[in-house]
């Protein structure tokens, strides 16, 4: 043992330069494992310890309709015999906020917002936290008071004290929401920042009335022991009616789960890192094992065995591994102290420290795939016979794969399967990201090849630099093929994401210049449609177009392939019971076209048949999925009543164009409709200038309090900032990635110093100047980076198209130019780090160079 220590240690001291490049490889994806994990670990450990006070209750019981008196009587006898030791009753809608004329804000200022009227003691567990720390107290929203938070304050040009209109009606800023937890009752996205106020105030301003949408939510508290009973019983009460039981017991659980799955997933992209690392430790041990073939041989003969031999090696491995797994955590602790606190704040943390768990997984990742992947190269020295140094020959059949090193490859690659799947936390995504980076790996591998074999004709270049150069890339252990798929991958990361990046971005562009409204008006009522045509026409550049919008769930199928009778046949079906968005009209939209049945051009006067009170027309997607055909009766239920409808036609929507008609139901207008609950949605285009835009929404904040104006440019430059960070993301691994590829060329170079530095010497001598040295070594580089610049370009525009067609479903473009420009930097980036990493080499006087040699 102390054989082989001594001699590991030797060893170590010897190459520990020339292969430090390849481990800070693996340090770099031990860093992004440990970085994430301990990310994921510390925001889920904060939000399940608070799960109780992000729900604001015990058990919620939510309904998107108003409380019928026949739900709170069978709210109230299911809960007899329990022990309710609180409840309070919460409203959730939207409206327009408005400053008033001659204020300080001054006038025209508007702003969507989500208001949240609550009673007295909202929220049963936890509390709201008002900027200098004044205490929360219901008082505050009494006499119409409201709460709001510090960026409303900002964007309106107000400040605490100053009076705001919600719904037409005058409110007083009492106070300002530094930190609101409770969670919104609608869930998805939020159309603004919050306010409170009162629910009596809310109640009063009229924005409830017929068809609107809010949220109607009963907050409960109950002892720990009942809680999951309590939520299994109101679930099955109310199984057929609009009303949804949620605990925080079971948001615990579930916001456990997917931050667990989150953090699984992002892990494998630290573990892709480390496997590239892997990749480049596996090549230099290639070549370590080639240049210590004749040492391995002394060492024989002078009675070493095999596995003190093999051991020695091993163990330099381990120690220069461990050294990258210690800066990778390193790394990774500079990295999450460096977070931001405005990132954290919203996730309710104000500081991430290294988790044990994330340390202690990136650093067995680290070592394991290292190990794996030195192994089977090492596994060559035990075939090394003393006879080598009296007999050449024997060199190669020592390097010859036996059995054994075969053996020992798949094993290498089971273990990594292993490695991903334990990462993954799932068998699926393991296999799933282990086979795609052998197949994305393999299909780089294939192309470095074909292109070498095709730059190979440049050898007989009548250029001095261009022949070298290219002589120079198949160079034993230039790693060439190896600095291909590193560097290439690395590019083929950025070039994707900025190619599916420009796509998305031209297709939002194309959309939002040739159909899309600048504003969509919700909850407008019947009576309302006319005189709000009139208000806002003169800020209009074509007449404002409106639709009628009701919430219907099916709850009933009579068909020839589905029947299901009652609202919990389709429960159990589950293809249907989602909530659905309805219209009547009497005419097809430009995105529609009838592929069964026939579509009406009438509205009806009276009941089609005895028993059906409509007609319907499905799309596609509830046929293909429910069974539902041409002739079948399907039952909806609309805020409580129940519509008989027979199916005639079945159309084909172009979901991209929802704008027009992105309905899977679509009632014929008949004498039934007038009695259903129901509201309108207004699609009003203004233009490119804000001007008319900001009047319209004055203009309805005015005449009409109850109808929503949601800015649909804001939105889109809502969903262009995700766009953003996410590709930012990406573009981070993918830059990460490539700085890999960038150290294994480095390290690459110092593998072959000895090599150039002879190389370098002769041609010195020769007569070859030091500047055609240099250009040799340049054209070189910028050869192998064109290379792998061209590999990533070409991926990337397959990916991209891949996306764009099957997954985004949006015109492809190819970005000729991104792809390009992407190319040619990848080229001048290798360029510039060969010829840096070479330059101790080419500044060498000759003589003194092959004096060392000898």
């Amino acid at each position: 043992m102390k054989f082989v220590l001594r001699m590991a240690w030797r060893e170590t001291r010897a190459s520990w330069l020339r292969l430090l490049f390849f481990f800070v490889c693996v340090a770099l994806g031990v860093a992004a494992i440990v970085a994430l994990r301990s990310v994921v670990q510390n925001v889920r450990d904060t939000l399940t310890r608070e799960a109780r006070a992000i729900v604001g209750a015990d058990i919620v019981v939510q309904s998107p309709r108003p409380w019928t008196e026949e739900t709170l009587v069978t709210l109230r006898q299911t809960l007899e015999g329990e022990t309710i030791s609180a409840r309070t009753e919460v409203v959730e809608t939207r409206t327009m906020a408005a400053t008033i004329a001659g204020a300080s804000a001054g006038p025209g200022r508007v702003k969507l917002v989500e208001l949240r009227g609550v009673e007295d003691g909202f929220p049963l567990y936890g509390s709201l936290v008002l900027e200098g720390g004044a205490p929360y107290s219901r008082r505050l929203l009494d006499g119409r008071g409201t709460l709001v938070p510090p960026e409303f304050l900002v964007e309106m040009g107000m400040a605490v004290g100053d009076t705001i209109r919600l719904g037409g009606q005058p409110f007083t800023i009492r106070g300002v929401v530094r930190e609101d937890r409770v969670q919104r009752g609608g869930g998805g996205f939020a159309f603004g920042p919050r306010l409170y106020v009162g629910l009596d105030d809310l109640k009063a301003l009229g924005l409830l009335g017929f068809g609107s949408s809010a949220t109607y939510q009963i907050y409960l508290r109950t002892p720990e022991y009942s809680i999951t009973s309590l939520t299994t019983r109101l679930r099955s009460v109310f199984a057929e009616k609009t009303v949804s039981i949620r605990s925080w017991r079971a948001f615990e659980d579930r916001l456990g789960r997917n931050l667990t799955t989150a953090e699984n997933y992002l892990s494998l992209v630290g573990f892709a890192m480390v496997v590239l690392g892997g990749i480049g430790v596996w090549s230099v041990t290639r070549v370590i094992v080639a240049q210590k073939v004749k040492s391995v041989a002394v060492l024989k003969c002078l009675g070493a065995s095999s596995r003190a031999v093999l051991g020695t090696y091993v163990t330099v491995v381990l120690w220069l591994a461990s050294a990258g797994c210690a800066l990778g955590v390193g790394l990774a602790l500079a990295v999450v102290k460096a977070v931001p606190t405005s990132v954290l704040q919203p996730l309710g943390i104000t500081s991430i420290a290294i988790t044990a768990s994330g340390a202690i997984q990136g650093v067995l990742v680290g070592l394991l795939v290292s190990l794996l992947f030195a192994l089977v190269p090492l596994l060559e020295m035990r075939r090394v016979k003393p006879l080598l140094l009296l007999r050449a020959d024997t060199a190669s059949a020592a390097r010859r794969p036996d059995r054994a090193s075969r053996a020992a490859t798949l094993a290498m690659a089971a273990a990594l399967v292993l490695v991903a799947v334990w990462q993954a936390g799932s068998v699926r995504a393991g296999l799933f990201v282990s086979a795609g980076l052998g197949v994305l790996s393999l299909l780089l591998m294939l192309a470095s090849r074909v292109l070498l074999r095709a730059t190979s004709k440049l050898a007989t270049s009548r250029r001095f630099a261009v022949r070298h150069a290219v002589i120079s890339l198949a160079r034993p252990g230039n790693q060439t093929r190896v600095v291909l798929v590193a560097v290439g991958l690395g590019a083929f990361f950025v070039l994707s994401i900025r190619a599916i990046q420009a796509n998305l971005m031209t297709e939002f562009d194309a959309q939002i210049g040739r159909t899309s409204p600048d504003l969509v008006l919700i909850d407008v009522q019947r009576d309302q449609v006319a005189p709000l045509g009139v208000a806002v026409a003169p800020y209009a550049i074509e007449p404002m177009r409106v639709m009628p919008l009701m919430r219907a769930r099916v709850v009933g199928v009579d068909g020839r392939r589905a029947h299901l009778p009652t609202a919990d046949a389709v429960r159990q079906q589950g293809r249907l019971i989602r909530e659905f968005g309805v219209t009547y009209r009497t005419n097809l939209q430009p995105n529609e076209r009838v592929v069964s049945g026939a579509f009406w051009d009438s509205a009806l006067t009276d009941a089609p048949e005895k028993g059906i009170e409509t007609e319907v027309s499905i799309s596609e997607e509830v046929r293909d999925d429910a069974d539902v055909d041409v002739g079948d009766i399907v039952r909806l239920d609309v805020a409580g009543r129940t519509v008989q409808t027979r199916v005639t036609s079945i159309r084909r929507v172009a979901w991209d164009e929802t704008q027009n008609g992105g309905f899977f139901f679509v009632l014929r207008p008949a004498p039934v409709i007038d009695v259903l609950p129901h509201a309108f949605v207004g699609f009003l285009r203004t233009g490119d200038d804000p001007t008319p835009r900001a009047a319209a929404q004055r203009a309805i904040v005015d005449r009409f309090p109850n109808i929503s104006a949601v800015d649909v440019r804001a939105v889109v430059a809502s969903v262009r900032s995700v766009l953003d960070n996410i590709t930012f993301g990406v573009t981070i691994v993918g830059a990460i990635t490539l700085v890999s590829g960038v150290l294994i060329l480095a390290g690459a170079v110092a593998m072959t110093k000895f090599q150039r530095v002879y190389e370098t010497a002769i041609y010195r001598t020769l007569g070859a100047s030091a500047r055609l040295v240099a250009a040799t070594v340049a054209v070189e580089y910028g050869v192998l980076g064109l290379m792998a610049g061209v590999v990533a370009a070409v991926g990337a525009a397959g990916l991209s198209w891949a996306i764009a067609r099957y997954l985004l479903e949006i015109t492809w473009r190819p970005a000729p130019g991104l792809l390009v420009v992407g190319a040619l930097l990848t080229a001048a980036l290798v360029c510039v780090v060969g010829v840096v990493a070479s330059l101790d080499v080419l500044v060498r006087k000759p003589l003194g160079a092959l004096r060392e040699m000898t």
